[in-house]
């Protein structure tokens, strides 16, 4: 019996234990299955109802369209008289040193002082030229009265020498002549008295000698006179006439170096007035310090040396100014003359000026450095309308210059429009998160806003950030041909 009974209690020990195994297994099980249905219920609330896609959004807007370039630049006169350093240049030197100038801002009167620069070496040179011009004067002089006296020299031979020696030489022949006569006569006389026995033979002869002596001594001087009007005259007028040429040859030589010499005296007496230098006409003095973009800046101040044609001194008309302005080469292109320009003056902030482009540049400034050789500017100038007494040159301005102008205009932000093979699409948001594809045509545009001829309705919302890659792939884009 005793043992029965531990049998019937370990078969009951048993089937408990049976039946906690079996409750603890039914309770893992049911534990699992609510774990994995409640990660099915998350994974399907994540694919299922995950949040719509928010996008940056913007609206089209229809208002006054304006395209401006907006610049700065500096004031300067359109209307400009400079003053330049008219003294030569010397050799070996760096120009000329400013001695006295007027302050800057002065303003002047035509006629009035305005810079004095350094004469002392042109003082010393005028002394000299000086002298050589009077040496000059004296060689001139010199040679002056050497062709009056060759002058003279040839009047007193014609005149005077001449006619004397051919009175004299007529003369010779004349005596020779008479004393030819003499001598035959005397001969015919002896030779009387010879054939009479009166006288001997040999005074005979001596007197036919004497007559052949008085042919010859005739003779002598009939050649001489042939001599000294053939010869000897023509001889001394070719020479005093070859005299007077080479004197008169002289004084031109000299008379030119004198007036050479003159001429350079007036040149260093001119560099010497050049070097008081007056106003040509009334305005505001404005010194020409270098504005240029090197680094090798011209300062104008007393002590400081100036070249030849260097401009000291602007006198800008007050009446007729203007701005200049560098534009960059991707907006030159919108920028003509013509166009008005709003300018708002540093130094003026509360006064309101406006001009009209007159110039823009047809070549784009040199760069500065090979650095900087990417970067193309061209110069525009812009005329100030109706411009007040206190703008001076220099001032530094805000250019705003109005390129177009549409009172109403259906415009987006170029950052909602994107291009494929020239045509233009916007993408439009939708309520389920979707986006709609929309081919719109642009008219003319500015830095910020582009002008929507047709394609969109005004108020209607346009995805901002169109270029980013989640929105380009819910967009349906034409494909980009490979280049």
């Amino acid at each position: 019996m005793q043992t029965q009974k531990s049998k019937s209690q370990r078969r009951g020990s048993a089937s408990t234990t049976l039946f906690a195994a079996v409750l603890g297994m039914f309770l893992v099980c049911g534990v699992v299955g609510q774990f994995f249905g409640s990660m099915v219920d998350s994974v399907k609330g994540f694919f299922v109802e995950a949040p719509k896609p928010v996008y940056l959004t913007t609206t089209a807007t229809m208002e006054p369209f304006v395209h401006t370039v907006l610049e700065r630049g500096e004031v300067e006169s359109s209307s400009n008289i400079e003053v330049r350093c008219e003294v030569n240049r010397r050799s070996g030197s760096a120009g000329t040193n400013i001695i006295e100038i007027v302050p800057e801002g002065t303003w002047v009167e035509a006629g009035e002082f305005l810079v004095r620069l350094d004469d002392s070496a042109l003082q010393t040179q005028l002394i000299q030229q000086q002298i050589v011009c009077s040496n000059s004067e004296s060689a001139v002089i010199e040679a002056q009265a050497k062709v009056d006296s060759t002058k003279l020299e040839l009047s007193e031979y014609e005149e005077g020498t001449f006619k004397e020696r051919l009175a004299q030489q007529q003369s010779e022949v004349f005596v020779a002549e008479e004393n030819k006569r003499r001598a035959e006569e005397y001969l015919d006389y002896s030779k009387r008295l010879a054939e009479r026995g009166y006288i001997p033979e040999a005074q005979l002869e001596a007197d036919t000698f004497a007559v052949e002596k008085a042919r010859n001594e005739l003779g002598v001087a009939e050649t001489k006179l042939t001599v000294l009007n053939t010869f000897t005259k023509e001889k001394m007028l070719t020479q005093l006439r070859a005299e007077i040429r080479t004197a008169e040859s002289r004084l031109q030589s000299r008379t030119k170096t004198w007036e050479l010499d003159k001429v350079q005296l007036e040149e260093i007496k001119d560099q010497i007035q050049k070097c008081r230098i007056m106003a040509p006409v009334a305005g505001q003095v404005v010194y020409a310090n270098n504005q240029s973009r090197s680094a090798n800046n011209i300062m104008i101040e007393e002590g400081m040396p100036v070249r030849e044609r260097q401009t000291i001194i602007n006198l800008p008309d007050p009446s007729k100014m203007r701005v200049k302005t560098l534009v960059h080469e991707s907006r030159i292109g919108h920028v003509r003359p013509g166009l008005t320009a709003e300018l708002m003056l540093d130094a003026m902030p509360d006064l309101a000026l406006t001009g009209k482009v007159t110039t823009v540049s047809e070549y784009p400034l040199p760069a500065i450095s090979v650095y900087m050789s990417h970067v193309k500017e061209y110069v525009v100038e812009i005329e100030i309308t109706d411009p007040p007494r206190d703008l001076r040159p220099g001032m530094t301005a805000e250019v705003n210059i109005l390129v177009q102008r549409i009172d109403g205009a259906l415009q987006i932000p170029i950052e909602a429009v994107i291009e494929r093979e020239g045509q233009y699409f916007c993408a439009l948001p939708h309520e389920d998160g979707t986006l709609e594809t929309r081919e719109v045509f642009v008219g003319t545009t500015n830095e910020t806003d582009l002008v929507i001829e047709s394609g969109l309705s005004a108020n209607e919302e346009v995805v901002l950030n169109v270029r980013t890659e989640q929105v380009m792939e819910q967009m349906d884009l034409p494909t980009q041909e490979a280049t």
